[in-house]
C-alpha cells in the first residue's frame, strides 16, 4: 500500500454579530466531522472552527487556512451570515487556491444559481450532507472523480457548473441519502470546548445546567410554511428513543453535559415517540430546553407532563400570527387557542415559555399585527420576540412579496434580520421597527408579574444576560455592516436580482468523464 498524506478538511462556522449574539456548538459541522472519520479513519485530518467563540471575522480567514493548509474547506451558512461566509471563502480562496471550497446549510438550499454566479465555491450541497459530503471527498481524492450521482450536489466544471437534479428525475440512482437516522454516528463531541460555550449566550438564551449540547432527535417537517427553507424535507424521520438516550448518556458521562437543547423541527410530531424519548431521559437527570422543536397546538397535557418529568424547564413556541387568514396564507395552519392552552399547561408547571411572532407579512393589516401582539400580552408566556418578516429567495413567501411590491425588494438583503429596514415598511410605508419596539415594551412592562416569572430561579449572571438580550432586541439596527461588498461578491448584494443563468444538468454529461476544477478563477484573483 502506497504511503499517502491524509486528506485535510477544514470545517468553518462563520461569525457575524446578531441581535442576541448566540454562540452554539456547530451541530451540522460536527455531524460532518463524525461522518468523515467513519469514512476515512486515519486517512483524514479534521479541524472544526467556530469563529463565534473568538468573534473572528472574514478578514482573518486567510490566516486560518494558511495555518491548516486544507485540501477541502466546508462552510455552513444561514441567509443571515451568507455575506460573512462568502467574504471568508474569498479570502481562503486567495490564500489556498488549490483547496476545494464547499458550501452547505440553509443558504445553499434553493440558492444554487445565485451562488454559482459568484464562481467561488467548487461544491454546493442542497439538503443533508452527512453522507454526500464524505462521498464527494472520497470520489475526488481517492476515487475516479465522478460526482453525477451524489445527491444534492452542484459542482464546478471547466465549462461551468453542473448538478444532478435531472439525473435523479430520469431514474439515475442517487447515493448519499440519509434514510435511517440511527445509522449516523454521533456528532464529533470531542472537538467541542463545552466550558467555552457555557460562558457564551447559549442557543436558549439561558442555561440551567453547567454545560449544554444541542441535539437533533428527528429531522423533517410535514407542514408547508411558506417562509421556511425546508432543508430537511417534508418527510418526518426520527431517531429511536434508545439511540437518543445513548447519545445523552455519552454527553453526560464523558463530557459533563447536564443540559440538552433539543433543536428538532417538531420534536412532538409523533406524540408516542416523544413520550418514549422522555421516559428514556428521566434516569439521566438532565435539564432540557427547547429553543426550537415543539408545536404547541398538537401538544396534549400528558405530553407536557412527560416533558416536565424528563427535565424540561424552558421551551419556545413559534406562533407567528394569530389571524386565521394569515395562518392559511403562510400554510402553517396553527390553532392559536390550542396553543394558548398548552402555554398555560407549561406555565402552571413552572416551565418558562418564549413565544416567537412574525409581523409584517405580505397583505397583513395593522389590525392583524395588533391582534398578534394582543395574543402575546394575554398569554402566560415568559418571553416574546417579535420578528420582522424577511421574504427570502427560495421560499414561496418571497414570490408573493415580489408579486405585491417588487420595488420594495430592491434594498432588501440577506442580513435584514438585525436591521431597521424591512420589506413591509418599504411596501406599505409603515414604520414596522417602531411597532416592533412598542410590542416588546408592552409585553414586558404592562404585566410586571411577567418580569418576575422570567427572572425567578435564574442566577445573577443569567439575569444580567437576559437583560442584555432584551436591550439588544430593542436596538433593531445592531449588527448591520456598512462595508461594501467586493466586486466578486456583488451577486449577493440584492436578493431581488434576477436569477443567474441556470446550472447545467448532469444528464448532458452522462457518459463523459470530466473532473471538477479545484483552482482559483480569474474574476476573484
Amino acid at each position: 500500500m502506497l504511503d499517502r498524506a491524509p486528506i485535510r478538511v477544514l470545517l468553518v462556522k462563520c461569525y457575524r454579530p446578531t441581535t442576541s449574539d448566540i454562540v452554539s456548538p456547530p451541530l451540522g459541522l460536527l455531524y460532518l466531522a463524525a461522518s468523515l472519520r467513519r469514512q476515512f479513519g486515519d486517512d483524514v485530518k479534521i479541524r472544526v472552527v467556530d469563529r463565534g467563540l473568538s468573534r473572528a471575522r472574514w478578514d482573518t480567514a486567510a490566516a486560518l487556512a494558511e495555518d491548516f493548509q486544507p485540501d477541502v474547506v466546508g462552510f455552513s451558512a444561514l441567509n443571515w451570515d451568507a455575506e460573512e461566509c462568502c467574504r471568508s471563502a474569498l479570502e481562503i480562496r486567495r490564500a489556498c487556491p488549490q483547496a476545494i471550497l464547499a458550501l452547505g446549510g440553509p443558504f445553499a438550499h434553493s440558492n444554487a444559481n445565485r451562488i454559482c454566479a459568484l464562481n467561488l465555491f467548487d461544491w454546493i450541497f442542497d439538503g443533508e450532507a452527512d453522507l454526500s459530503f464524505p462521498l464527494a471527498i472520497e470520489r475526488r481524492f481517492r476515487g475516479d472523480g465522478s460526482l453525477d450521482d451524489v445527491v444534492g450536489l452542484t459542482w464546478r466544471m471547466a465549462e461551468g457548473y453542473c448538478n444532478n437534479a435531472e439525473a435523479a428525475a430520469v431514474g439515475k440512482p442517487m447515493v448519499g441519502v440519509v434514510e435511517d437516522l440511527d445509522t449516523l454516528p454521533f456528532p464529533a463531541w470531542d472537538l467541542v470546548d463545552f466550558a467555552a460555550y457555557a460562558r457564551e449566550t447559549p442557543i436558549n438564551h439561558m442555561l440551567r445546567g453547567k454545560r449544554y449540547a444541542p441535539v437533533f432527535t428527528s429531522r423533517g417537517c410535514p407542514f408547508l410554511c411558506t417562509y421556511c427553507h425546508d432543508i430537511f424535507g417534508k418527510r418526518f424521520r426520527w431517531r429511536s428513543p434508545e439511540n437518543v438516550a445513548a447519545e445523552a448518556r455519552l454527553l453526560r458521562e464523558k463530557y459533563g453535559v447536564d443540559e440538552l437543547a433539543i433543536v428538532d423541527d417538531i420534536f412532538n410530531m409523533n406524540s408516542a415517540r416523544m413520550k418514549a424519548v422522555c421516559r428514556e431521559l428521566v434516569p439521566l437527570d438532565l435539564h432540557l430546553c427547547f429553543p426550537n422543536g415543539l408545536r404547541f397546538d398538537i401538544l396534549d397535557e400528558e405530553g407536557v407532563e412527560a416533558l416536565v418529568e424528563a427535565g424540561t424547564y424552558a421551551a419556545c413556541v413559534a406562533v407567528e400570527t394569530v389571524t386565521p387568514r394569515l395562518q392559511e396564507l403562510i400554510k402553517k395552519r396553527l390553532h392559536p387557542e390550542r396553543t394558548m392552552q398548552a402555554i398555560g399547561w407549561m406555565a402552571e408547571r413552572g416551565v418558562m415559555v418564549r413565544g416567537f411572532f412574525m409581523i409584517g407579512f405580505p397583505t397583513e393589516t395593522r389590525e392583524e399585527i395588533d391582534a398578534t401582539i394582543d395574543f402575546a400580552c394575554r398569554s402566560q408566556l415568559s418571553q416574546a420576540i417579535f420578528f420582522k418578516v424577511c421574504p427570502q429567495p427560495g421560499t414561496p413567501i418571497f414570490e408573493l412579496a415580489k408579486q405585491i411590491a417588487p420595488d420594495a425588494l430592491e434594498d432588501q438583503h440577506t442580513q435584514e434580520y438585525g436591521s431597521s429596514h424591512s420589506w413591509y415598511a418599504a411596501a406599505y410605508g409603515v414604520n414596522l421597527a417602531k411597532i416592533q419596539r412598542a410590542a416588546f415594551l408592552r409585553f414586558y412592562f404592562a404585566t410586571p408579574r411577567r418580569v418576575w416569572r422570567l427572572f425567578w430561579g435564574l442566577s445573577i449572571r443569567q439575569r444580567i444576560r437576559q437583560f442584555s438580550v432584551f436591550l439588544r432586541l430593542l436596538h433593531t439596527g445592531r449588527g448591520e455592516d456598512v462595508a461594501a461588498l467586493p466586486e466578486a461578491l456583488q451577486p449577493l448584494g440584492s436578493v431581488s436580482a434576477p436569477d443567474p443563468q441556470p446550472v447545467t444538468s448532469a444528464v448532458l454529461l452522462h457518459g463523459r468523464r470530466r473532473a471538477a476544477v479545484p483552482g482559483i478563477v480569474a474574476n476573484i484573483a
